[in-house]
């Protein structure tokens, strides 16, 4: 997930969470709490988590617990207004996602589609992928080598958290406004700015430094890196 608090991509760990509540008990449906810490910045992070449970019996008593973790929504520190991206995001894109996460707000529904379809648009027009739906293209994503696990992860987890069997329009037509799960439009949003930081970003601020090398080493008489 992306931190609220420093921006940055991490993995991030649970250290507590609120006991399970039975939101659908005949799909299995629930929910809790969760909260722990930026492994980057230390910030203190709030979730609302949604997925399925499992109950575990201890004599006349049931207790719940999260198995699968569907989606999650940050409850804080609460994210407010249009979130911006780095600058060295092409402005094309920087302003469909603007355009989106000023949307959610109003109309999740809409926000969502909006990243539905600017996901794609990255898919197919910076990593050259291309199948004949959404969901095919994030399965030749993942299979990609040097992706950072943690995005894998995050952006596999977008045909779960949209429910992409009941929905199979968000998968074949990315740019249609339909119902959204809670919590989807947030983790699209969330995914898009980790896509946008591995696509965009560390490749540049990489050519930066490195350029940055090279010309220390010219200046002391060494070949340059490589």
């Amino acid at each position: 997930m992306i931190c609220p608090h420093c921006n940055t991509g991490i993995r991030f760990e649970i250290s507590g969470s609120s006991a399970v509540y039975v939101d659908d008990l005949h799909a299995k449906e629930a929910y809790d709490v969760a909260h722990g810490f930026c492994s980057e910045c230390n910030g203190f992070v709030v979730l609302l988590r949604r997925g399925s449970y499992r109950t575990q019996y201890n004599g006349n008593d049931a207790n719940h617990e999260m198995a699968e973790v569907r989606s999650a929504q940050v409850l804080y520190p609460a994210k407010q207004g249009e979130r911006h991206l780095p600058d060295e995001v092409p402005l094309d894109y920087r302003r469909d996602f603007s355009e989106a996460s000023r949307t959610l707000a109003v109309s999740p529904r809409a926000s969502a589609a909006l990243s539905r379809r600017l996901l794609q648009h990255l898919l197919h027009d910076e990593l050259q992928i291309e199948g004949n739906s959404l969901a095919a293209e994030i399965e030749q994503f993942v299979k990609r080598s040097g992706v950072p696990s943690q995005l894998t992860e995050a952006i596999d987890a977008i045909r779960n958290v949209g429910n992409f069997a009941a929905h199979p329009l968000k998968d074949s037509q990315t740019g249609m406004v339909i119902e959204v799960e809670p919590g989807e439009a947030e983790w699209l949003l969330d995914v898009l700015e980790a896509m946008f930081d591995f696509v965009f970003v560390q490749p540049m601020r990489l050519r930066q430094r490195k350029a940055q090398l090279n010309a220390k080493l010219s200046a002391a008489g060494k070949p340059p890196m490589k």
